[in-house]
């Protein structure tokens, strides 16, 4: 009779530790809310150099080494492993450009805001590293200023075009309520070009880095 309420005992004791786990392995946060500094690198590869100034066009950046700004995103989990994101970033970059043929000094300023949604894959474990991925499409709004002090001269042009983040990161986990995010996405946009026989698309990569709260 000892051994077989002993043997219940520690039956009753592995299941209630079994089931302790499960619950554990299926607590995860319902809402996340990231909120950073971003760097947008853009590619001239679709963008013709003969056009003065580059991104008269709103091509999305002036610079190569890319636009500096912020990204926000919120996430809703619909599982432990899948969550509907959605994205908010914003790059602004005023810097001189150079001079004109006839010698004068011009510049270019850009604003760029897009909007962006899609699903996102986390692979929550029980360290505090986690890995994710996502997949996002929207819309990009691009807008450049064109102007030449000396003369009194200046220009503007904006375009609105499909844009999509393709890429991901890994978050760790500094406390319950907290964690630091590190993020990397291919983020290509479409908002045509000047030049009518390029196909319009333009390439980017995105490094962000900032908070995710809980």
């Amino acid at each position: 009779m000892q051994r077989l309420i002993l043997t219940a005992l520690l039956m009753s004791c592995c299941a209630l530790l079994t089931s302790a786990q499960n619950t554990n392995a299926d607590v995860y946060p319902k809402v996340e809310w990231f909120v950073g500094i971003s760097s947008n690198h853009f590619f001239y590869d679709d963008s013709p150099f003969e056009v003065i100034p580059q991104n008269i066009a709103s091509l999305f950046s002036n610079h190569a080494e890319g636009q500096i700004g912020f990204e926000t995103s919120f996430t809703r989990n619909i599982y432990k492993f899948l969550g509907l994101k959605g994205d908010f970033s914003s790059y602004v970059d005023r810097k001189p450009q150079g001079k004109t043929s006839a010698g004068d000094d011009f510049e270019v300023n850009s604003r760029t805001l897009s909007f962006l949604a899609g699903p996102e894959i986390k692979a929550r474990n029980h360290t505090r590293l986690t890995p994710f991925a996502h997949s996002l499409v929207g819309v990009a709004r691009s807008r450049s200023e064109f102007k030449v002090a000396r003369i009194g001269f200046s220009d503007s042009h904006t375009r609105i075009g499909l844009a999509m983040a393709l890429g991901g990161g890994v978050d760790l986990r500094v406390s319950e309520r907290f964690s630091l995010r590190g993020m990397l996405d291919y983020t290509p946009t479409f908002l045509g070009d000047a030049d009518p026989s390029e196909s319009g698309k333009q390439k980017h990569s995105r490094l962000s880095l900032g908070i995710l709260f809980h």
